[in-house]
């Protein structure tokens, strides 16, 4: 399987980022980190994470699937043309697209959302004008598209990213494994 790109962009929810590619790599799916401004990024809560590279030199060619962790950072995302230009690419091929917390806003943007069942952190929803439902749930997954609620849903966010990507069985084994 070819690795999942994870972008980290300033002022990224820390646990939108580190829950759903700790689940990922648990259940053996390669997850890539791309910095969208620099290598090192500092978080919404001030904890610094390296990106193992930078989205300029993402080829998405290379990845079964691009996902966005929320927080302040769902802005830059949605203003920024490499990573609408990227989700795009990722939705086009019908690869994993995914986003947590007020990053669908991002997707939305990128026109990747249209009639779509999706989630999102309370009050963005009204961002979200194409959808065709917006739910109050932890995690939505219509197809390849999958979303998550914010923080608090973050680990069930990373569960419905490994069921998407071929794992729903070790899914059910891992959830039983970390006390979920």
């Amino acid at each position: 399987m070819k690795p999942v790109l994870v972008l980290m962009a300033p002022g990224y929810e820390e646990i939108e980022l580190i829950a759903p590619i700790d689940i990922l790599r648990r259940l053996e799916i390669p997850v890539v980190t791309a910095g969208v401004k620099s290598r090192s990024v500092e978080g919404a809560h001030g904890i610094t994470t390296m990106a193992e590279m930078l989205m300029v030199d993402v080829n998405p060619e290379d990845y079964s699937g691009i996902i966005l962790p929320g927080g302040p950072a769902s802005w830059l995302l949605r203003d920024t043309p490499g990573v609408l230009s990227l989700v795009r690419a990722m939705h086009k091929e019908g690869k994993l697209v995914a986003a947590i917390c007020a990053a669908p806003i991002a997707l939305e943007a990128a026109g990747v959302l249209k009639d779509r069942r999706v989630t999102c952190y309370p009050g963005v929803e009204g961002d979200l004008k194409s959808a065709a439902e917006v739910l109050a749930e932890p995690a939505v997954t219509d197809g390849m598209l999958v979303t998550g609620r914010g923080p608090g849903a973050a680990l069930e966010f990373g569960f419905a990213l490994g069921a998407v990507l071929g794992k729903a069985e070790q899914v059910a084994e891992l959830r039983v494994a970390m006390c979920v």
